[in-house]
């Protein structure tokens, strides 16, 4: 996973950034199986000095193949804004991948039906496949 951080107004130290890559990092197991994965922060302060404010905006735009998730946060204390970002960004990835297992199960089962009605696939899949089972009548 490649992480860029792009900074405008705001002045992060090298340990609050080392803290946000290695948490980012973490989140590298919901994509394992995925590349490229580019993740792309944006740390700006909203209302510099100039506007008399104090808001700062943490931006995540984090690319996968074939989608793209965009978070923005803003907070007064840009960590904090980082930390309110991360959680919605595990989130939506941890859904993101639950989504991609439930597609792989469901090909897997497609393809498990189609060599069911296969003749001579009974065995090996198991199944009801070419015999019929009557059902039970219900007792009154």
């Amino acid at each position: 996973m490649k992480i860029d951080f792009h900074t405008k107004g705001v002045i992060v130290t090298a340990k609050q950034k080392s803290q946000m890559e290695r948490k980012l990092q973490r989140l590298s197991r919901y994509v394992k199986d995925v590349k490229p994965v580019v993740c792309d922060i944006t740390l700006a302060d909203e209302s510099g000095p100039d506007k008399n404010g104090i808001d700062q905006c943490v931006r995540i735009n984090f690319l996968l193949p074939k989608e793209s998730i965009h978070i923005e946060e803003v907070d007064d204390r840009i960590v904090r804004a980082f930390g309110f970002a991360y959680s919605a960004l595990e989130r939506r990835l941890r859904r993101y991948s639950s989504k991609k297992r439930d597609l792989e199960r469901r090909d897997r089962s497609r393809i498990k039906n189609i060599m069911g009605t296969v003749g001579g696939a009974v065995g090996r899949f198991g199944g009801t496949v070419g015999r019929i089972v009557p059902r039970r009548k219900k007792r009154r």
